[in-house]
């Protein structure tokens, strides 16, 4: 995402408002999986970019619908288009059974980490 200037976060939240336009901040932050505060530093980013437009029209202490500008538009358009090419295993030096393969693991590791009780 550095090349598009964004954070794994900023592009989930890009991703997010694109598939919900006028999305309030709590909403978008639970869908982000990340804090209210988090969530408000990243829209906040994202405005000052020229990324994301808040309406603010419905007064002060209300929820601001949050869309994507036409900016944001093509920057979230690029960056999709990067993180596709995430899916190809020759970007990690990899045959395609050598992904499958280390996929499984770290699917074997992240369900045994949470089924294992903390100690």
């Amino acid at each position: 995402m550095r090349p598009h200037g964004l954070t794994p976060t900023q592009f989930g939240v890009l991703t997010t408002i694109a598939a919900e336009p006028g999305i309030g901040s709590g909403e978008l932050a639970r869908r982000v999986l990340v804090t209210a505060q988090s969530v408000g530093e990243s829209v906040a980013s994202l405005e000052a970019a020229g990324l994301v437009a808040r309406d603010r029209s419905a007064g002060r202490g209300r929820r601001a619908a949050i869309t994507l500008t036409a900016r944001g538009r093509s920057v979230l358009a690029a960056a999709t288009l990067a993180a596709a090419t995430l899916d190809d295993p020759e970007v990690f030096g990899l045959s395609a059974p050598e992904l499958a393969t280390l996929n499984a693991l770290l699917g074997r590791a992240l369900r045994a980490q949470h089924e294992t009780p903390p100690a």
